[in-house]
């Protein structure tokens, strides 16, 4: 009560300074307000915050208008829950803040935007915007967003599939936010870190992380942080089918969630989430029971924005009662409401519980079918390489970790040596003596370790590489065998009906799949040779962009292994790939000649160029990093020119 009655006390001043002033002063105090409102209150006041937009775009101030828009996007995002409406006002005021020359304030304008197409699921695009908001926090200086921007955009990558690069984000937000002593966010990174391993079966590695990040919240009293990471305790429980443990850490989230910010949230998800447990261990009674109790929530919006954790709620306990029929439409529904994002592990749920549904009624062929798309889309998202791939970043992790606690160890020894420095001097000199003796173990060690780090890195490099190659090679070889075909029999019978709009759609999809297929895996390499293969690529470059290409190709055919060829020829489709995106260069040549004992190829175009060190010392710029990783694979030499306006200039030499 006292909190707010000082919150009230500091609202009612704020007020009478806006009153008694006026242009920028009135927009300053207006300002303050506004901030006093998202960050001491519950934020019911959005009215104000819009007024506070509208005056600073009257007194052309873009850097307050575009930080209070960003308010107003996380008040639809978080508060009220409607981010369809968030991202709305994301868009119409993006041409705005473009103009905007405030990096922080960008950066926080961005990551509510980011946060408004993840709220929605449009994953791809929420991504674009967290790169946005993280470059942006960096040239600003501010460490808190651009760990945020890391945070989530590693949280929206992990639900996509993409493991290790979520694993590196996440692990790099951490430590931003550990530089910051920012503790609630450290919070936010390890939850994340431990339901990304769970995804993929690293279940004592997930209860570490969690059991530590637990008590943290504990000690901050961070009850949306337990209620998370009740959830996904019961979640790992439920895996391992221990019923009981997973029950008793929903009721645990339950009751955490209704002690934090946002009660009805948490109700919402514990509630569905527990009727769910009970109708699967058949206890309907209880199952019912919290079913209504979600049902009794205010506001609950079970035909919006809750629709989905209600209908699964629905399909459960129909399933548990034997009423295949209504569990197979609510499981349909489901599916539906899922497919619609991209959180691949649910969507898995939803196919495979058709399928036991389909198996239930005796329908064994839409059962098999539901079970193929379960295990298809299970095995591609957790491949082996994936996960080696995580495990390898996680140990990492995990090391450093060990080496930071070592560190503190080894400070808190010289502290103690220091303070008894009078009393203690012949033990001083003995244990500088063992200081100086585990120094120099722990420097051979060290460097022993980060030998056979880089030597491990390489390894999973060329191993994610060719992982990547073979997966290339499947996809294009489906879309050519099973889509391919579907497409030329769809091209053949529209041209019988006599639509020719019909049959122009059907004739430029398939060009635009055998297009797909190509960049997936160069056919012609295999037909005619890496020679036509890498002018067929060039030729098809030039065709279809504004940039004018010459090019002198000596025939290398027969001068490298099968292997070394595809290396070359995604060497070459990088450069020509990052060259139409980001050079704007108006022309370009390719040069490859064949020497003695190499080859030689050198790529140049005239374009903006751009600063080398800082491409390459760039976390997000991967394609370079491959690029590199490729050129190390083919025991090749390669040497980037490049500086800002004066174009970009690749020299590739490999030896035979």
């Amino acid at each position: 009560m006292a909190q707010d009655a000082t919150s009230t006390k500091e609202i009612k001043a704020l007020y009478q300074k806006i009153d008694r002033s006026e242009n920028g002063d009135r927009l300053k105090w207006m300002d303050s307000l506004s901030n006093y409102i998202v960050s001491k209150t519950d934020y019911q006041n959005d009215s104000l915050v819009k007024a506070t937009v509208d005056y600073a775009l009257t007194l052309d101030s873009l850097s307050v208008a575009t930080w209070q828009t960003a308010n107003l996007i996380y008040f639809q995002n978080n508060i009220v829950g409607n981010p369809e409406q968030g991202n709305n006002i994301f868009l119409k005021f993006l041409p705005t803040a473009r103009k905007c020359e405030d990096p922080v304030a960008l950066a926080k304008f961005y990551l509510e935007g980011a946060d408004s197409y993840y709220f929605i699921e449009k994953h791809e695009t929420s991504i674009k915007y967290y790169d946005l908001a993280e470059e942006n926090a960096h040239a600003g200086g501010h460490k808190r967003f651009e760990g945020l921007a890391k945070l989530y955009k590693g949280q929206t990558l992990s639900f996509m599939g993409n493991f290790s690069q979520a694993s590196i984000l996440l692990q790099e937000a951490a430590r931003l936010f550990q530089e910051r002593k920012d503790t609630f966010n450290i919070i936010s990174a390890r939850n994340s870190l431990s339901v990304l391993y769970s995804q993929n079966g690293f279940i004592e590695e997930a209860k570490q992380e969690r059991d530590e990040a637990i008590e943290l919240a504990k000690i901050k009293e961070s009850y949306g942080h337990l209620a998370s990471f009740y959830y996904n305790a019961a979640t790992d429980h439920r895996k391992q089918g221990n019923e009981v443990q997973r029950i008793l850490y929903l009721k645990m989230g339950l009751e955490a969630g209704r002690k934090s910010k946002n009660p009805s949230f948490y109700d919402v998800t514990m509630l569905s989430t527990l009727a769910i447990a009970y109708a699967q261990t058949d206890s309907l009674e209880l199952a019912e029971q919290f079913l209504r109790e979600m049902e009794a929530i205010p506001n609950v919006d079970i035909e919006g924005r809750n629709r989905e954790p209600y209908v699964e709620v629905l399909k459960n306990i129909a399933f548990a009662k034997g009423n295949y029929p209504e569990a197979l439409d609510y499981g349909k529904e489901h599916l539906e409401l899922k497919a619609r994002g991209s959180h691949f592990e649910e969507i898995q749920g939803a196919e495979k519980f058709l399928s036991e549904v389909y198996e239930a009624m005796g329908n064994a062929v839409e059962a098999l079918n539901h079970f193929k798309r379960y295990t298809r889309l299970r095995d591609s998202i957790n491949s082996v390489q994936k996960v080696k791939a995580l495990s390898y970043y996680q140990t990492l992790y995990e090391t450093e970790k060990r080496d930071a606690t070592i560190v503190a160890q080894k400070g808190d020894i010289a502290l103690l040596n220091a303070e008894n420095k009078i009393k203690n001097q012949w033990l001083l000199f003995g244990g500088l003596g063992l200081v100086v003796l585990f120094g120099g173990v722990v420097l051979v060690r060290s460097r022993n370790f980060a030998r056979r780090r880089q030597r491990t890195q390489e390894e999973y490099s060329r191993n994610l590489i060719q992982a990547q190659e073979e997966e290339r090679t499947r996809v294009a070889r489906e879309l050519h065998d099973s889509v391919g075909q579907k497409l030329m029999l769809l091209t053949k019978k529209t041209k019988s009906t006599g639509n020719t709009d019909m049959e122009s759609l059907a004739e430029t999809t398939l060009d635009e799949l055998r297009s797909i297929s190509r960049g997936l895996h160069p056919s012609t390499m295999e037909k005619l040779g890496v020679t036509a293969a890498i002018t067929s690529l060039i030729n098809e470059v030039d065709a279809n962009t504004d940039i004018f290409f010459t090019n002198e190709i000596e025939n290398i055919d027969n001068a490298l292994t099968k292997e070394a060829s595809l290396h070359l020829y995604r060497i070459i489709q990088e450069v020509l790939n990052n060259m139409v995106k980001h050079s704007e260069a108006r022309a370009a040549s390719v040069i490859i000649e064949k020497k003695a004992n190499l080859i030689q190829a050198v790529i140049r175009d005239n374009g903006k160029g751009f600063v080398y060190s800082e491409k390459i010392g760039n976390v997000s710029t991967l394609g370079m990093k491959t690029l590199l990783e490729r050129s190390k694979i083919l025991g090749s030499e390669i040497k980037i020119e490049s500086s800002p306006e004066k174009g970009t200039t690749i020299f590739l030499a490999i030896a035979i």
